[in-house]
């Protein structure tokens, strides 16, 4: 409704003189007057039946008129509907292609084609810069222009250069322009033009264009627009395909990578255990050599203290070269466990005599506690030794002098992790175990370090001036030989009051998932 305010809105459809039905009404009124005028013999019935008679030809011709033109209407309505389902469906196609592409030249010689049927051009083209942007490369073309694919054009000769600065293009009359540069094996009298530039990740790539005869119409906005959706479309599959590029190459260079890795673990691996073999076979005989001269000594304290020196550093250097060797081992997975059922107490006994020696020095005490019944044990016995021989040593390495060292084995059902065949645990059983702990009541370790206690090649001391020696593989092969038995493997510390570390065994060796 129009405010008082406002002029009144003309009816498009004119005065009510060019209104079928008001004319019909008009012509239908003066029948009924004529008619009237006739029944009483009145002179004016002819001049109304005349009048009404023109009026209903005149209201027949309107109409007949106006449903001429709703017809163009429509016709042109369900023609426009044509040409967008045609764009669409074509669309949908270069879409589908640029999903499924795996060669760039298929693609740009589907683009071309689709550019040209798009707009119902007679020929489509692809252009590509080159050589730092001083040539336009037709890297593809259809219609009339596709033998041009391959060739080249100058870009600030060109008619479609203008387009590389990122605004549409038209030309109309290309042949009588200056810039017009005629394409070797094309014939024919392309003189209509229009390209958009081709924009992927922020720079201009190039420009997608269409041409036509002289006889056809220039091109206009619907087309420039038309193709402008289809530059958009091309975009997002360039930038699809770069990055499909990217991941393809680093993977290539992820999958050199791990292969390069996996070559310097295996010789590093090789070159540990052929060092490993060339050290230990001298050093077991310096050893041994160090032990018979002692044996022979004649009561010089002197000598003997130079050859317990010899021998002492020489079984530390093996331990730590057969500390070396088991971690290269571990971390090739080359590692083997040996089972068999042995009785754990003596076991326990064999590692608290190995370590009698580290006690002696610093007048340490040791308190063993196993329990009245025995427990025997599925297990690598030599592994489970070497585990129980490192937490004594480290226990009295860092308990001070007439400090006490104390180890306990108890036989209980505890929950276990259970590992699936690629490692990963698959869950948590309860399961017949043997707990173990050794405490002593040394320097303690603050809550904090917990976590780097069992990694390789970690110490809590690193610095030049510490006062304890070793590798720091110790604690990360014992976690590694527990994890392999199927067990599991903690510390408790107090700062100040001692450390406890525990260990748990299941009985009957590691268990897969059911």
């Amino acid at each position: 409704m129009n405010s008082i305010s406002d002029p009144p809105i003309p009816d498009p459809r004119g005065g009510w003189w060019e209104r079928p039905l008001a004319l019909s009404g008009a012509a239908i009124g003066l029948a009924w007057l004529a008619f009237g005028a006739a029944w009483f013999r009145h002179w004016l019935a002819w001049p109304l039946g005349l009048v009404g008679t023109g009026l209903g030809l005149l209201a027949f011709e309107r109409g007949r008129r106006i449903a001429g033109r709703r017809q163009a209407e429509l016709r042109a309505a369900a023609e426009a509907a044509a040409v967008r389902n045609r764009e669409l469906e074509l669309l949908r196609v270069l879409g589908a292609a640029l999903l499924t592409f795996q060669d760039s030249d298929e693609l740009f010689a589907e683009v071309a084609r689709v550019a040209r049927d798009l707009v119902g051009a007679d020929a489509g083209a692809v252009l590509l810069q080159s050589d730092e942007g001083q040539f336009l490369r037709i890297a593809a073309a259809s219609g009339e222009l596709a033998p041009a694919t391959g060739r080249l054009l100058t870009v600030e000769g060109s008619l479609i250069g203008p387009a590389l600065g990122g605004e549409p293009v038209t030309v109309e009359q290309a042949r009588a322009d200056a810039r017009f540069e005629p394409i070797e094996g094309v014939v024919g009298d392309l003189d209509r033009l229009a390209a958009v530039p081709l924009v992927s990740r922020g720079s201009v790539l190039g420009a997608v264009a269409v041409a036509n005869r002289a006889r056809r119409p220039a091109f206009g906005p619907l087309e420039l627009e038309a193709l402008g959706t289809l530059a958009d479309q091309v975009a997002i599959g360039l930038d699809r395909a770069a990055m499909l590029d990217l991941a393809r190459r680093n993977e290539r260079i992820l999958e050199q990578t791990n292969r390069e890795l996996i070559e310097a673990t295996a010789l590093k691996s090789q070159f540990l255990a052929n060092m490993s073999h060339e050290l230990r076979t001298p050093l077991n005989a310096i050893i041994g050599f160090a032990d018979l001269l002692r044996a022979d000594a004649k009561g010089d304290e002197a000598e003997l203290d130079y050859l317990e020196s010899i021998a002492r550093n020489g079984r530390h250097l093996l331990e730590l070269i057969n500390g070396v060797l088991d971690a290269a081992k571990l971390e090739a997975g080359l590692m083997t466990l040996r089972f068999s059922r042995f009785d754990l107490h003596a076991t326990v006994t064999a590692a608290v005599k190995d370590t009698d020696s580290l006690r002696a020095i610093k007048r340490q005490r040791c308190t063993v506690d196993l329990g009245p019944d025995p427990v025997e044990l599925v297990a690598d016995q030599q592994k489970v030794r070497q585990v129980l021989f490192n937490l004594l040593a480290n226990a009295s390495k860092f308990t001070d002098s007439e400090g006490t060292v104390e180890i306990q084995a108890t036989r209980t059902p505890m929950p276990l992790p259970v590992h699936a065949a690629d490692g990963q645990v698959a869950g948590v059983r309860v399961r017949d175990a043997v707990w173990l702990a050794v405490r002593d009541n040394g320097v303690g370790i603050p809550a904090e370090d917990f976590d780097r206690l069992f990694q390789p090649f970690s110490q809590l001391d690193s610095s030049n001036t510490r006062s304890q020696s070793g590798t720091g593989l110790g604690l990360a092969l014992c976690r590694q030989f527990v994890e392999l038995h199927g067990g599991t493997i903690g510390v408790e510390s107090v700062v100040g009051q001692g450390s406890t570390f525990w260990l748990v065994l299941p009985i009957e060796g590691p268990q897969a998932p059911r």
